[in-house]
């Protein structure tokens, strides 16, 4: 091999190990209302490259017709690395209003905080 292609070959590999490897997320929050007549859930993802990220899920299920949440669902995982974190659960009998609170950090250090509301289940979301 002569000079000029070791150099070239040298300043390549050094080239590629300085560019950093960013991983690619796109976070979808998510929440879901009576399905099956009674799952209530609000979920946080990456969606389709399930990478990990830092972030949270909480689900807050109001009966229908009232003003307070009959209770609070929070993500057993919530402020760890993931690439899902699941706010739900299957045991209120009658129709919910349900409401999401997702909070994620960015690639670059930002928070994000978006909320979520629904009476339906969303399959079309999924």
């Amino acid at each position: 091999m002569n000079m000029q292609r070791m150099r070239a070959a040298c300043l390549a590999t050094m080239t590629s190990l300085m560019i950093p490897t960013v991983a690619y997320c796109v976070i979808k929050p998510l929440s879901r209302a009576n399905c099956l007549g009674f799952v209530n859930e609000s979920v946080t993802y990456d969606r389709p490259y399930f990478q990990r990220f830092q972030g949270s899920a909480a689900s807050y299920h109001i009966p229908q017709g009232n003003t307070d949440p009959k209770h609070l669902v929070s993500a057993p995982n919530s402020g760890t690395f993931a690439s899902r974190f699941y706010a739900g659960d299957r045991s209120d009998p009658e129709r919910m209003a349900v409401h999401g609170v997702h909070t994620w950090i960015t690639a670059g250090g930002m928070p994000v905080i978006q909320r979520t509301a629904t009476v339906d289940c969303n399959l079309g979301e999924w």
